[in-house]
């Protein structure tokens, strides 16, 4: 159960570098003048390829992470739980 409040604890958190990173990329998008097809044709491909690429990314450093071996740490973090 403490790992489910974990991460919705970091999921809200995070939600906050969304805002501040992401939320004025997304209102400098220049889709305003468009119509209303092509418009939310754009804000869908923007978050798709925003989704994508940090699913690309969260792999990559995962597959990257689960090969340290840091002096027998990682056997033991992954015992306790």
């Amino acid at each position: 159960m403490e790992l489910v409040i974990a991460a919705i604890s970091l999921g809200l958190l995070g939600s906050f570098h969304c805002i501040g990173m992401c939320g004025p990329i997304a209102l400098a998008l220049p889709v305003h003048q468009y119509s209303s097809l092509k418009k939310y044709l754009g804000i869908f491909l923007y978050n798709l390829g925003r989704v994508i690429t940090y699913t690309f990314l969260g792999v990559l450093f995962g597959l990257l992470g689960q090969s340290f071996f840091i002096g027998g740490q990682k056997a033991i973090i992954k015992r306790q739980y």
